[in-house]
């Protein structure tokens, strides 16, 4: 039986990579979700018992045989990563008992020296806003996977 089970889902990963590929899985987001809910399926139901990780490795590698990888960050965007996440560690050691208003205040001077506009950030936060509260509007009845992509691409149409 377990063999049977076994050969089943392989079978079902085969087919589903075919058709994943076939439908061009390095379009559109909500192609892309719907490989990995199926490769998430497929790694639960050959490992019932797993951990969050071992289940995150197998949904990556799935996900690879079908061609859909991660975004992967610009070495700009890494060293900004790498340099916000500095600052902030380091402001958050030095203050454990400040709240996350105060510790955008008090990480503002190492943001900025590190070359990060923290003013930046929050228009870009109230810009996402202000679009999900339009699409929504515009949209009353319309489903999560709609939303996400009219929000997304108000969001581009903005900057």
């Amino acid at each position: 039986m377990k063999r049977l089970l076994a050969v089943l889902v392989g079978a079902g990963i085969a087919l589903g990579g075919g058709a994943a590929a076939w439908a061009g899985t390095n379009g559109g987001g909500a192609t892309k979700r719907a490989a990995a809910k199926q490769c998430l399926a497929t790694a639960k139901a050959q490992d019932p018992t797993a951990d969050k990780a071992t289940l995150k490795a197998s949904v990556k590698a799935c996900l690879a045989a079908q061609g859909i990888t991660g975004r992967q960050l610009t070495p700009e965007q890494q060293a900004t990563r790498d340099a916000l996440k500095q600052c902030l560690q380091g402001v958050k050691s030095a203050n454990p008992s400040a709240t996350k208003a105060q510790l955008a205040t008090l990480a503002a001077p190492c943001l900025q020296q590190a070359g990060i506009n923290p003013g930046q950030i929050g228009a870009k936060l109230k810009a996402a806003k202000a679009c999900l509260a339009q699409v929504k509007a515009d949209n009353p009845g319309a489903k999560r996977a709609a939303l996400r992509d009219a929000v997304k691409a108000c969001v581009q149409a903005g900057s």
